[in-house]
């Protein structure tokens, strides 16, 4: 009997939940609705090892943002994470492992999918992926996101407010540049609807 390799045994877990593969990528992508889910599996440069990396994003909200007129992109930064911070909290790799493949699909089917569902709505990404009522909104790497998410929930004000904090010395400059820009595409948009009004 062929020992099934990691590749194998993740496409054979995800075509079940609609998850494809283009080629010969390490990267399987599924849409539910808005929402995008992704399962990278990382091949160590190293010594050969493989883990496996969970990402999602909100297509329609990215999109929204590179509409935005701005010196940068605006565009959703991608924030993973690792399974074996799901499984137990440590960062866990395979290597030489018969069981390996089974035990990585496995671990993407009971740690991943229900990381991946525990969004369902704009509300649950505001919350959960970018950190809605805490503090420190020029630190957060989706500041914009946020923004945006917030923008698409009808909470224009909330998100204006985000930039209300001032700006710490030691903030990285192109996440400032790129606030500036939303904030100033927000407040048009608040304009304009009150002028509408």
């Amino acid at each position: 009997m062929t020992r099934l390799s990691y590749t194998k045994a993740l496409d054979r877990a995800l075509a079940p939940l609609e998850f494809t593969r283009e080629g010969n990528a390490k990267d399987w992508y599924r849409l539910r609705g808005e929402i995008q889910d992704w399962v990278n599996l990382q091949k160590s440069w190293i010594d050969g090892s493989v883990t496996i990396n969970l990402f999602a994003k909100n297509v329609e909200t990215e999109r929204m943002l590179r509409a935005v007129d701005c010196e940068t992109r605006l565009g959703i930064r991608q924030a993973g994470q690792r399974i074996g911070q799901l499984i137990d909290g440590y960062d866990r790799w395979w290597k030489n492992n018969p069981d390996g493949p089974g035990e990585v699909a496995e671990s993407v089917l009971t740690y991943g999918i229900p990381w991946f569902e525990r969004v369902q709505s704009l509300e649950d990404e505001a919350s959960i992926w970018y950190w809605r009522g805490t503090i420190g909104a020029w630190s957060k790497p989706n500041l914009t996101a946020l923004a945006m998410t917030l923008f698409r929930l009808g909470a224009i004000q909330e998100a204006l407010a985000l930039f209300d904090e001032p700006v710490p010395k030691r903030a990285i400059p192109t996440l400032v540049t790129e606030g500036r820009c939303m904030q100033r595409w927000l407040q048009e948009q608040a304009d304009r609807k009150q002028a509408a009004s």
